[in-house]
């Protein structure tokens, strides 16, 4: 979550409309306090969170954020990961203890807020057919990168857990 982050805040500066600007900011930063929530709950619960290292596809998620040098293709990309997201913390939240849903609720209002931003910007500046398809070919690409990381994560956690026992 850190890295998505730092990618995207390094992209902050291409951003030249100002309202623009002060959206991508909020995001940027509320997901930050977001790692700092989850961070510290791990934590509260015997975990520590610093010894997670992602698959070698979450390097790939970065990688492509990082590749996009429209600033319109950023958003959709974090679009798509955001919606990724938000279907995650419902599953999340199925399974979690009282403190945890407490997180979770507070994590996923502030992204109901943050994808109602995004699709708000892109029927504003989505205007023609082909930028609207564009939108919408970054955000299915992001949604399934995510899938797919997802998928081998499944994995990768079944087979640590095997190991464990």
């Amino acid at each position: 979550m850190l890295a998505w982050v730092d990618v995207f805040g390094a992209k902050l500066s291409s951003f030249s409309v100002l309202e623009t600007k002060i959206a991508v900011s909020r995001i940027i930063a509320d997901n930050a306090r977001h790692s700092k929530l989850f961070s510290d709950r791990a934590k509260e619960l015997g975990r520590n969170p610093e010894s997670y290292v992602p698959p070698e596809i979450g390097r790939e998620i970065y990688d492509t954020l990082e590749a996009y040098d429209d600033p319109f293709d950023s958003l959709a990309y974090a679009w798509g990961s955001l919606i990724h997201f938000s279907a995650l913390l419902d599953i999340y939240a199925d399974a979690a203890d009282p403190g945890s849903l407490e997180i979770l609720r507070e994590v996923k209002k502030d992204v109901e807020n943050h994808l109602s931003t995004l699709e708000g910007y892109f029927r504003s500046e989505a205007g023609s057919g082909a930028k609207k398809a564009r939108a919408e070919t970054v955000r299915s690409a992001a949604e399934d990168k995510y899938s797919e990381r997802e998928d081998i994560e499944m994995i990768w956690y079944s087979e640590r857990d095997a190991s464990n026992v």
